[in-house]
């Protein structure tokens, strides 16, 4: 069976305006890295800049490599590619880490601020031994899933929907909508422990 058409482009300088070309053709998944130059002082990239770790002690950052793109106040990363069109799917292996937010923000989401928290960012939270969906700086409970180990993301950007994914029992456990008038990128928030990300995934047989 076909897979179906995508789009994605390929992250250059921060901004819409100045991304890369488009990528178009057959996918079998979204393939991303971190990018390391949005990484806020306190986060390390590892495994091929595909993993991301919290330092007890951040970096000074007037000793981090000074760029506009990135995060200053809040430890966050993005992904290196930007989604324009199409379903995707990654997952992520979850290392005694506690607190962490997943999910995917605008290109040029603020520096300042961090993800699930504005309207240009749509995540899910794992804090205090729960998980919660964030958008708009406004977070709901979720049930029916416990301490992750390995979960999994799945974006369809035309129908403005981001799902946070049950691995172990390959349902969709929530949902969030979402209005997405640009291209988006992955986006994480960790503040223990480590996240390690899997891309280039086909998206599971019924989701």
């Amino acid at each position: 069976m076909a897979l179906p058409l995508a789009c994605s482009l390929r992250l250059s300088p921060w901004g819409v305006g100045r991304l890369g070309a488009v990528v178009m053709g057959v996918w079998r998944g979204l393939s991303f890295r971190l990018e390391e130059k949005t990484a806020h002082s306190s986060l390390d990239l590892f495994k091929g800049e595909t993993g991301v770790k919290y330092r007890a002690v951040g970096l000074d950052p007037t000793k981090a490599t000074p760029n506009m793109e990135r995060f200053r106040e809040w430890a966050v990363v993005l992904g290196d590619t930007a989604v324009t069109g199409g379903r995707h799917y990654w997952e992520v292996t979850v290392r005694r880490s506690r607190r962490f937010r997943i999910g995917v923000a605008d290109v040029d989401v603020s520096r300042d601020g961090c993800i699930g928290v504005d309207e240009r960012s749509w995540v899910f939270a794992f804090a205090q031994r729960g998980w919660y969906a964030m958008q708009a700086n406004e977070s709901s409970p979720l049930v029916g899933i416990g301490q992750p180990e390995r979960v999994g993301l799945l974006l369809d950007f035309e129908a403005g929907q981001l799902g946070l994914v049950d691995v172990g029992r390959g349902t969709t456990v929530h949902t969030l909508h979402a209005d997405f008038r640009g291209p988006v990128v992955p986006a994480f928030a960790l503040w223990d422990g480590e996240l390690l990300t899997h891309s280039g995934l086909e998206v599971p047989a019924g989701l």
